[in-house]
């Protein structure tokens, strides 16, 4: 079962406001921040229990006493007597609504991220070892954004990818491994669980070459006192030939910083891998699994689209009703996926 706790934002006392909730949504994505949406019934008729939510209060969401979500709420809209709805941002929220400025000198990725989280208060769960050297000046940019920004440079350097998501109020960076989900469904306590693929509720997919680079090239900005030379040199191509046949010559250019040019050829394989194929998305909506995250794989195979394969979960959208799970999956290949 579903339970909705509130817990005051002074700390000094608790609701569990289940009772009261008509519906509630949250959504993982491949992104810090996550959030979650509920409305409460209410009416001004007497003896109605009296609504206690308010801005700047912790909503705390479980299923079966493990939680799903932990946020701020952050908005309340009413419209006449019509259900009180309620948006709750997970603390990840605070780096993307706050501008700073920051300075590194050649410092890992991981401990300028690290120097940041705890600079705003953040609970750390995990940040892994990230050694690209981070020597840039960010001036009046929201500590999200620099984090973004410096964890994507180490992906682009090192061909890893990470996953970033808050659980249980603290905040994990995590490289994307091949974690296959599956998910499972009970309409009730007394029925035995069924596979989430057995009863779509939806589907749709498409294709498309419009994302597709069949040529990289890497260059790096030498540093050339008389200015004889340009300033700009191309040190690596790597390219699909027979992509380029079949549909036309798509290029794209990357600089990386001129210490790293022994590794532009690997940085060249790593960016065509990625780019020089068929790009596909899908979404596809079924019975909920509070599993189902962003950056999970899942095997799919729905015969209507003709959607078949591994693909990355890139967002999920999990709506609840009346104690009715559904959910609505954003998928792509996960070689699609920057």
């Amino acid at each position: 079962m579903f339970r909705l706790l509130l817990i005051k934002n002074d700390g000094q006392q608790s609701y569990d406001i289940t009772p009261l909730v008509g519906s509630i949504s949250w959504d993982s994505n491949l992104s810090m921040m996550a959030a979650m949406e509920f409305d409460i019934n209410w009416t001004d008729a007497k003896l109605f229990p009296v609504n206690p939510c308010d801005l700047g209060d912790v909503v705390i969401l479980t299923k079966d006493g493990e939680e799903v979500h932990r946020g701020v709420i952050v908005t309340e809209g009413r419209s006449g007597r019509a259900s009180m709805k309620y948006t709750v941002y997970d603390y990840a929220w605070y780096l993307g609504k706050s501008k700073s400025v920051y300075q590194f000198n050649k410092i890992p990725a991981s401990q300028a991220i690290t120097k940041i989280l705890k600079d705003f208060g953040m609970l750390i769960g995990s940040v892994p070892n990230m050694a690209t050297p981070i020597d840039e000046i960010y001036l009046e940019k929201s500590p999200a954004e620099i984090i973004e920004d410096i964890y994507k440079r180490h992906e682009r350097a090192s061909g890893k990818r990470y996953n970033v998501e808050m659980r249980q109020g603290k905040i994990y960076f995590e490289e994307m491994k091949d974690l296959v989900i599956k998910g499972t469904f009970k309409l009730a306590e007394n029925i035995a669980p069924a596979d989430v693929l057995s009863n779509p509720l939806g589907a749709d997919r498409t294709r498309t070459i419009e994302s597709m680079r069949n040529r990289v090239k890497i260059l790096i900005e030498r540093d050339d006192k008389e200015k004889t030379k340009p300033k700009y040199e191309i040190v690596a191509t790597e390219q699909d030939q027979n992509l380029i046949n079949k549909y036309g010559l798509i290029e794209d250019v990357y600089k990386i910083d001129a210490e790293d040019a022994a590794k532009a050829r690997e940085v060249a394989r790593i960016l065509l891998k990625r780019l020089a194929r068929i790009h596909e998305t899908n979404s596809i909506k079924l019975m909920g699994d509070v599993a189902f995250k962003a950056g999970r794989l899942f095997d799919v195979t729905e015969p209507i689209t003709g959607m078949q394969g591994r693909f990355m979960i890139t967002a999920v959208k999990h709506e609840v009703k009346n104690q009715i799970h559904t959910m609505q999956l954003e998928l792509a290949l996960p070689e699609d996926v920057k």
